[in-house]
């Protein structure tokens, strides 16, 4: 395999293109997947991926084809990642075991691919353990405040989920004192400051 330069602009309205990756080992015609801006006149986002034919010996040297359009610039660095086959082919599997003990507390034990990984780690994976116990405690304005609190640590969705399971057994059994159903209002717990708290085990790649 010969080198064979990247074209640097591409489609009929010569679309930059911002990052290219080889995907043949052919030289005539090499195959790129490239990441292009589309500029002005798109939809909503500018960016694209496509496909990109270079012969090295012929008039016609250059075809784009399987264009994906409209992408923001996250969504076409993928793209281009999974169309280049840049991407891990196979699927982690990840293991949380969650022991509660009356005298000890909550302990976790986090596994990935059944290797143990104390601080939830491990290459392109980040881990983390959120546990809820309802039943551990007495339910006040406190403790339920204290559970939505936690949710600071994880992501906006899960966070929600999570104040989604204490404010429905505060409803169940008819205990807070308003202050938890404004927090879930807003998507916020009560004086939270979207910082990490020590209660949530995670790890980070």
């Amino acid at each position: 395999m010969r080198l064979v330069a990247p074209p640097t602009h591409v489609g009929e309205d010569q679309w930059p293109v911002l990052s290219a990756v080889r995907v043949s080992t052919a030289d005539d015609p090499a195959e790129f997947i490239v990441l292009v801006d589309c500029g002005e006149g798109t939809p909503e986002h500018p960016y694209a991926t496509l496909r990109a034919v270079v012969w090295t010996r012929r008039r016609t040297r250059r075809k784009v084809t399987d264009g994906e359009y409209n992408l923001t610039f996250d969504a076409a660095r993928r793209s281009l990642a999974e169309r280049a086959g840049l991407l891990p082919t196979t699927a982690s599997t990840i293991e949380v075991v969650v022991v509660r003990d009356p005298d000890f507390g909550t302990d976790y034990a986090m596994f990935v691919d059944g290797v143990r990984r104390p601080e939830g780690r491990t290459d392109g994976v980040r881990v983390v353990a959120h546990d809820i116990d309802l039943g551990a405690v007495e339910i006040t304005p406190a403790s339920v405040e204290q559970r939505l609190l936690r949710a600071d640590a994880l992501s906006p969705a899960a966070a929600r989920h999570a104040r989604d399971a204490v404010l429905a057994y505060v409803d169940e059994i008819g205990c807070g004192d308003g202050r938890a159903d404004d927090a879930a209002d807003d998507g916020q717990a009560v004086g939270g400051t979207g910082a990490a708290r020590p209660e949530a085990r995670e790890g980070a790649a």
